[in-house]
Formats: structure tokens, C-alpha cells, sequence
């Protein structure tokens, strides 16, 4: 096992982790008979949006419930955070809006369309009717490979005066051999909604997967980026970005106020560290607070609120597995200086996509936050009180489609994106409107 030595910088807690003498961080595996039964994770069980992944799922939908209405009746590990089944809830309906490749994310343009980004890369419009657009000139070129990712398209808060854009993607290697760049792109959605202009790479690191980009209040980006694997020390390497939120100015330079300036050797533009594979992300409207949603390898998914220059735990503490089953760290899920999760869930959901929910339409869910769901195929709608969760309501179970992004629209109803092929823009309005 490796030894945690803590060291404190400045206001940040800096974790050096040394390994063991042959350079790797092993652990040893549980024994078969205390491995519990959990479904599959996120993208790592087969390729998702192949028509065999997709008959995979259909297969699966209902097998990875606890129970008939897929609520469990009882945690399934010791320390579980279960909240009980809301004691109200909306009558709603689903429209599906369009169908169009594989996609990850969308915006609402000031017009009403929706500009989305697809995993093979690109972006698209979508209006009113569902009408599809061509795929929007001087998008970059993605890797497109798996490990690799790209981010939904985010609009600056001053969006309809300078009609500016930010999007992050993994680059292809300029040689074989070489590792992966992450970059983050600030481009000029042109006056017909068709073509990328001026765009420019703003931050770019090796290793760097950006899943999400969240503008916090005070203008600047938000970018969670992955790391995929199981276990490994990247997510508390203070240089490298994976595993980690970093926070850059729209210009791609690195604010004064960085939680990690004043650390020795630590990349200047982390915010947060610790993490797997964040894939959700949202502010709360009240608090401007950042919130993730982050997927652990097999279990132990998090809810987790954000703060500047804290750590997270993985993979010191978790309350998931690898994806063998083996024990992570041991299966140690507390440790001093280490992050809690506000929230968890066994078995496994995916998270993917969040949104907090302020509309009207659908008013027995204002408050609320929505988080969608690629293993466990549904949208989760989370009641809180308190920055807690009090309540969980598991939503579409019947519709067993991977749910990838998730928002509020201008019109007060909520969209959706399947992470299937083809992926659906789904709209959820009131009942018998």
C-alpha cells in the first residue's frame, strides 16, 4: 500500500503519495465471496451508442433495480446514503424534439435554439421544429477515441452581445506515441448560427479530458477533467489534470486568487482535486456554488459541493470498487483533510449532466436538482433542504435510455439527451398541455 504523507501549503493541503518500489500503486484484490453484485458503469462496459450496447442496455433495463420501482428498500453497503422516495411529485409527459447523432451537450441560444456538441465532435443547431442543422464550420477536430472527450458547448454570460462560445476537447497526438492534449476553445458563433469564427485554443494541457464547463458568477471556467482509470496517484498529483476542476479566466489566464499559487511545483490553474470522472456539473442559482456529479468505477457514484482548494479523496477514499471488484485503498471511505461526498449512490447511475431546477411549469419540482443517468437509465430528481438531499425520485425507469446531459430551457420545461444511437433530445413537459 502506498504511505500518504500531508503536507500543508498555504491554505491547501498538498498530498505527496509515494509508491511502492516498483513504481505502481497495487492493491490487493477482495476475496470473490465479499464482492457484492453491481451492474455496469458508464462508458467502460462496451461501446456505448453501438446498436450492441444499445441492445445491452435494453436487456439490462430493470435488472440493476433494487427493487420493482427501483427504490431500494435498504442500503446496499453499510454506510450508504439513502434518502426516501418524495411524498409528491409532478404529472409530466415527453416530447422527443430531434434525433441526431451520438451527442453530449446543449445551450439555448438567445433565439431558441439549441446548439449541441456530438461525440464524434462538431456542433449543431437545432430550432423550434426539430429541423437538424449541418454541422457548424471551424469546429476543431477530436481524438475520438476512447479515454478521450469533449465537453458541451457553454455560452458566455454575455452571450447576446458578443455571441462568444467556449468549448473543450481532447486533441489528437501530433505523433504517435505521444500522449493526448486537452484544449479549450473561445470561438464567435457567427450571425447565422452556422459557422465557429475566430476561434482560438485559450488553455491546453497534456493529459487534460475536459467533461464539463461550468462559468462560475465571477466569470471565470470551471473545467472538470477525468481520469478514467480505477485507481493510480493522478488524481492527487498536484501537476497533473486529471482527476481534478481547474479555473482559468476567459482569456485562458490563470486568476490570482487560484487556491494552489502559492504550492510548491502544483499546476497553477487547479481549483479542486481528487476526483474520478466528473460528468456532471451545475451551479446552484443561490449559492453560486459549484456542484458534481462524479462517476466512480463500479459503485459509489458522488454528489459532491465544490470548494476552492479542497480535496475530494479518490482514490484514498471512495465507496465504490474497481471495476474488477477489488477493494479501493482497501475499501477506506474516511480520512482526516479529506472531502465527504454530500451524497452517493450504490449501485451505480452514471451521473451525467445536472441542472437545477428554478422554472415554473412544472411547479411540484421547483427546487429541485435533476441529474441524469447513463448506467442506471434515468433521470434522478434530487429534493434538498439545506444544501442536503432529503428526498430521491427516479425518473422515466420505463424509457432505458442512458441519459447524457441535462437542462433547463427558456420556456421552464426540462431537456434531455440520450447517450444513445441515435441520440434523442428529449423535452419533459406538464401533463395534458
Amino acid at each position: 500500500m502506498p504511505v500518504l504523507k500531508v503536507s500543508k501549503a498555504a491554505s491547501a493541503v498538498a498530498l505527496v503519495m509515494a509508491l511502492t518500489p516498483a513504481g505502481a500503486w497495487s492493491q490487493p484484490a477482495a476475496p470473490a465471496a465479499a464482492i457484492p453484485s453491481f451492474p455496469p458503469g458508464p462508458d467502460y462496459a462496451g461501446v456505448a451508442g453501438s446498436a450492441a450496447e444499445n441492445a445491452r442496455i435494453a436487456a439490462l433495463c430493470g435488472a440493476n433495480r433494487n427493487a420493482k420501482d427501483g427504490y431500494a428498500p435498504t442500503p446496499l453497503l453499510p454506510d450508504q446514503t439513502k434518502a426516501p422516495k418524495p411524498s409528491k411529485t409532478q404529472a409530466f409527459r415527453i416530447e422527443t424534439v430531434a434525433k441526431l447523432d451520438r451527442s453530449v451537450g446543449l445551450a439555448f441560444l438567445p433565439d431558441g435554439k439549441l446548439l449541441v456538441s456530438q461525440r464524434a465532435g462538431g456542433l449543431r443547431t437545432v430550432d423550434a421544429k426539430g429541423q437538424v442543422s449541418e454541422p457548424l464550420k471551424g469546429t476543431p477536430e477530436i481524438a475520438g477515441v476512447m479515454g478521450t472527450s469533449n465537453t458541451g458547448p457553454v455560452l458566455d454570460r454575455d452571450f447576446a452581445k458578443t455571441r462568444t462560445v467556449y468549448y473543450g476537447y481532447t486533441a489528437a497526438p501530433p505523433a504517435k506515441g505521444e500522449p493526448f492534449t486537452g484544449r479549450i476553445m473561445k470561438a464567435r458563433l457567427s450571425a447565422d448560427d452556422m459557422s465557429l469564427e475566430d476561434a482560438k485554443t485559450i488553455y491546453e494541457d497534456k493529459y487534460l479530458s475536459p467533461r464539463r464547463i461550468v462559468q462560475a458568477r465571477d466569470g471565470t471556467l470551471l473545467i472538470a477533467s477525468a481520469e478514467v482509470a480505477d485507481r493510480g496517484p493522478n488524481p492527487q498529483s498536484m501537476t497533473d489534470p486529471r482527476g481534478k476542476i481547474l479555473r482559468i479566466a476567459t482569456d485562458g489566464s490563470i486568476p490570482k486568487d487560484n487556491p494552489y499559487l502559492k504550492t510548491a511545483g502544483a499546476n497553477p490553474a487547479l481549483y479542486a482535486v481528487g476526483f474520478r470522472d466528473i460528468q456532471a456539473a451545475a451551479l446552484d442559482p443561490a449559492t453560486g456554488q459549484l456542484w458534481v456529479g462524479e462517476n466512480e468505477p463500479m459503485g459509489g457514484d458522488e454528489l459532491n459541493r465544490i470548494k476552492g482548494g479542497a480535496n475530494y479523496g479518490f482514490p484514498i477514499i471512495s465507496y465504490g470498487r474497481q471495476n474488477n471488484g477489488g477493494m479501493i485503498n482497501g475499501g477506506k471511505t474516511v480520512q482526516q483533510g479529506l472531502e465527504q461526498p454530500v451524497y452517493y449512490w450504490t449501485p451505480s447511475i452514471a451521473p451525467s449532466g445536472m441542472a437545477f431546477y428554478t422554472g415554473k411549469a412544472l411547479p411540484a419540482w421547483t427546487g429541485s436538482v435533476f441529474v441524469g443517468a447513463m448506467s442506471g437509465q434515468q433521470l434522478v430528481r434530487l429534493q434538498m433542504k439545506n444544501g442536503r438531499v432529503v428526498a430521491e425520485e427516479k425518473l422515466l425507469l420505463d424509457q432505458c435510455k442512458r441519459m447524457k446531459d441535462v437542462s433547463q430551457g427558456p420556456d421552464g420545461l426540462i431537456y434531455l439527451i440520450t447517450d444513445m444511437s441515435p441520440s434523442e433530445i428529449l423535452r419533459i413537459a406538464p401533463a395534458g398541455k
